[in-house]
């Protein structure tokens, strides 16, 4: 474990966002981080794709108080238990016909990420995604987690042995979901030209760490894949399982044809599916599970705090949802990554008309909370945003991600990927 030089004493002498935008505990160095990653890997030329992404890891970790990690996880487990209702599929039905909520359905989707923002009156569930990348590259650090909880107090066990098991267990659970009795040989890590992706590392870090499991692992475009009699193929190699991080969520390009006819034929497991981005991480579905006591799959009332306003834009009257842009964020409802998406506060009359034209929601704005840190000798602030990993509803560990600008971008100077504190 790379342990910082620092004093834990603030720990416990002020509220949590004080120590966030004022402590300048805790430094941590990216060049350290990114050798350390490199030395815990068999592969060869890891070191260097670290190096050519300078942005990845943050120059401190931040602070979370461990009650606002309770809530988050909760939010987390009662979302899970939403989303399996009949009337909130029901719903996702009615509202996407074109997806067979059917297909697969065993399955729970691997390595969910529940994005929050830290609002003075708790955690605020900002989006789920279902291909959240970089947890295997934020592993390695996630056991500082635990290290301010007083000895009374029940530890979140992050250390990364205990996490290299639960994340083969989850392949392993999504797999025997489906395949009950049989073994899981192969299994693709899928991507849009994967080699030239940013998170290329976290794919090489996650097919080393099933492969050393027994679980024969490949990164590959989908153009590489084949369908002959019934199989999924690569080369001459059956390809059992697929863990899917394309943003095509419908498979529905041209490009996805072969990936798509596995998918809806079970001649493979495919997660995240299309299924799990229509019950989880379409941005609509905030607008269900935040509603009040009648929408299908909303949780309770305790729960609803935590989900920001979220209505579909369609459903606004245009004149008064203009008047009211500066209090809301507006994103494609099956965006990802920030893209297309716009503060209210930012608008001009040509984009809202734009928004207006697309199928987007419209999300009360919850700032992000910042983080304190020292860049070059210089005291500094970057926005936070934080993401719980989590499978079947059930947590995995949290992760910060310390940017400037509008949204989290690994281009920040001192951001990236930030160990969280609890405290």
């Amino acid at each position: 474990m790379l342990t910082p030089d620092h004093e834990t004493a603030c720990c416990h002498a002020r509220a949590v966002d004080a120590i966030n935008r004022s402590c300048h505990c805790l430094p941590l160095d990216a060049r350290q981080r990114r050798a350390h990653v490199a030395q815990g890997s068999r592969g060869e030329g890891l070191e260097g794709l670290l190096t050519d992404r300078a942005g990845l890891y943050a120059g401190t970790a931040v602070f979370l108080s461990l009650a606002h990690y309770r809530q988050m996880v909760k939010l987390v487990g009662a979302i899970a238990e939403s989303t399996a209702s009949a009337s909130y599929q029901a719903a996702i039905s009615a509202r996407d016909p074109g997806i067979d909520l059917s297909c697969q359905r065993e399955s729970s989707g691997l390595l969910m990420g529940f994005d929050f923002h830290i609002s003075p009156e708790g955690p605020r569930l900002i989006e789920i995604n279902t291909n959240a990348g970089a947890a295997f590259l934020a592993k390695q650090f996630a056991d500082l987690g635990a290290g301010c909880l007083s000895d009374a107090e029940e530890r979140p066990d992050f250390t990364e042995v205990r996490l290299d098991r639960l994340l083969e267990m989850m392949f392993i659970s999504e797999w025997s979901k489906l395949r009950p009795g049989e073994r899981l040989r192969t299994l693709a890590i899928v991507d849009d030209d994967p080699t030239g992706q940013y998170l290329y590392p976290d794919m090489l870090l996650a097919a080393e760490l099933l492969s050393t499991r027994g679980i024969h692992t490949i990164i590959a475009d989908p153009s590489a894949l084949t369908y002959r009699e019934g199989k999924l193929c690569h080369g001459d190699v059956v390809i059992d399982m697929v863990y899917n991080r394309l943003t095509d969520f419908k498979l529905a390009e041209p490009e996805n044809r072969v990936l798509r006819q596995a998918y809806v034929e079970n001649a493979a497991v495919v997660s995240p599916s299309p299924r799990h981005h229509a019950l989880y991480a379409d941005k609509r579905n905030l607008a269900l599970l935040g509603g009040g006591n009648l929408a299908a799959g909303a949780v309770s009332a305790d729960l609803r705090a935590m989900i920001p306003l979220t209505r579909a834009v369609a459903a606004m009257d245009p004149e008064a949802g203009w008047k009211a842009r500066k209090s809301m964020f507006f994103k494609p409802s099956g965006g990802y990554g920030s893209r297309a998406a716009y503060r209210g506060d930012k608008l001009t009359r040509q984009v809202w008309q734009r928004i207006l034209e697309g199928d987007y929601v419209a999300q009360t704005t919850i700032p992000p909370a910042s983080r304190g840190l020292l860049l070059e000798g210089m005291p500094a602030e970057l926005k936070f945003d934080l993401r719980l990993y989590a499978y079947a509803g059930e947590p995995l560990f949290p992760v910060a991600r310390m940017y400037s600008g509008q949204t989290t971008n690994f281009r920040t100077p001192g951001g990236g990927l930030a160990p969280v504190v609890l405290v």
